[in-house]
């Protein structure tokens, strides 16, 4: 494995549990208000798009980063309009 390609995996890994700290942060105070709809709208199709690209394409590292952010995202978005309703 060439040092790019544990770059790859490096990057991916980092950029797949950068949600995890808000949504850590969301369970504890169940506040949303500062976190923007249309972030995770935009986030949530990019991700499903650059996820579908990366498993079609074969890109192992961009394809489960992406769609495990894209879970997250989902998670985060489901969370947003919980507590936006409470």
């Amino acid at each position: 494995m060439h040092i790019v390609d544990i770059l790859g995996w490096v990057g991916s890994t980092l950029l797949t549990i950068n949600l995890i700290p808000q949504i850590y942060k969301i369970h504890n105070t169940k506040k949303v208000d500062d976190i923007s709809t249309y972030f995770i709208i935009v986030n949530i199709t990019g991700l499903l798009s650059y996820s579908i690209y990366a498993w079609y394409n074969n890109i192992l590292h961009i394809a489960i980063s992406t769609t495990l952010s894209a879970c997250f995202s989902i998670y985060l978005f489901f969370l947003k309009c919980i507590y936006t309703l409470n």
